[in-house]
């Protein structure tokens, strides 16, 4: 009897424990995260844009150069805060295009470069920038990726390359009506994005969701919308590589940017409300938003010799991921 009556009690302390794992499970799951106030996004959004005007004249005075992660991010995150109803000014966001335009003419622009100042500034006919995407592009369909997106990132060829492939295949596809160049790209692109390999990078995730939701199938659109959100890290941000264990403002500025069309539906809005929020608390003083290019370079620049390429590295990283990031919170502000 006493050895029945012990066994019935460890089934009992084993049921008591099994009960309150599950009741911890169920703690753990938090709850829906409030959003972040419209005056909270555009004060934010602000300070960002100031960040990004003040740094954007630098570089062009310094470099003289449109590259991939300024120029183009600079004019994309002030046209989207113009149709939002924020103070641009018309006067310097003018001299910028001009100045991007007089550059791209003057020097051959990389196929990125090309592409991003096309997304950047879709309304506007950019005839010899589509004209050099086109030519640019290779017999298997593919484009070879170039700068940022392939020597120094830990993503890997494969994905820099789908990356680069889908990003101009996009752009030569923004000019409405499309040019027959954007048919002609696509069709000879097709065998080759057929025959991909897994995302390493979540700009890769996110720029195979805007491919589908330009060419694809809803279907399609929301099996990558979820692998996305599944993504998601505790803190509420994305990290550019996938599986590396630090979020980041260039991944989640380009997560919110994807995720707008889906910005009604509970768990994508869940979603966005978590990343908004990881934004706006940490964003720095000066507008910027930190970031440790060790989580997404592949080059080592641990070596005291490597301090000043490292100081460099950061400050593009964090320019490109302070766009990303104001261009991200920008999507949770109404067009006006």
């Amino acid at each position: 009897m006493k050895a029945y009556r012990n066994t019935l009690r460890l089934f009992t302390l084993l049921a008591v424990a099994a009960f309150s794992v599950c009741r911890a499970g169920e703690k753990a799951k938090a709850p829906p995260v409030k959003p972040p106030t419209d005056a909270e996004l555009r004060t934010v959004i602000s300070k960002g844009l100031g960040f990004l005007a003040k740094e954007g004249d630098e570089w062009m005075a310094a470099k003289n150069c449109n590259s991939c992660h300024h120029l183009p991010e600079l004019l994309w995150s002030h046209r989207e805060a113009k149709r939002r109803g924020f103070a641009v000014d018309s006067k310097k966001f003018d001299e910028w295009l001009a100045w991007s335009i007089e550059r791209a003419t003057d020097k051959k622009p990389g196929v990125e470069e090309a592409a991003l100042l096309i997304l950047a500034m879709p309304e506007r006919s950019a005839p010899d920038l589509t004209k050099l995407l086109a030519a640019a592009q290779k017999s298997d369909g593919s484009w070879n990726p170039s700068g940022q997106f392939a020597t120094m990132q830990k993503r890997g060829a494969p994905d820099a390359k789908d990356s680069s492939t889908r990003l101009n295949l996009i752009a030569l596809a923004t000019p409405q009506p499309a040019l027959p160049e954007s048919d002609s790209a696509r069709s000879k692109a097709r065998a080759m994005l057929q025959n991909i390999d897994a995302a390493t990078s979540m700009e890769s995730l996110v720029l195979r969701s805007f491919y589908a939701r330009r060419f694809g199938k809803p279907d399609e659109v929301n099996a990558l919308r979820d692998k996305i959100l599944k993504l998601q890290r505790g803190d509420g941000g994305w990290s550019s590589i996938i599986g590396e264990n630090m979020s980041d403002p260039l991944a989640t500025g380009l997560v919110l940017y994807a995720m707008e069309p889906s910005s009604s539906e509970p768990p994508t809005a869940d979603a966005i409300a978590r990343a908004q929020s990881w934004l706006l608390k940490t964003q720095c003083d000066d507008g910027s938003w930190p970031i440790d290019i060790t989580h997404i370079s592949k080059m080592d620049r641990s070596a005291p010799a490597k301090a000043k390429s490292f100081k460099e590295a950061t400050d593009i990283y964090t320019y490109w991921g302070s766009s990303w990031a104001t261009i991200g919170l920008l999507q949770g502000v109404p067009v006006k």
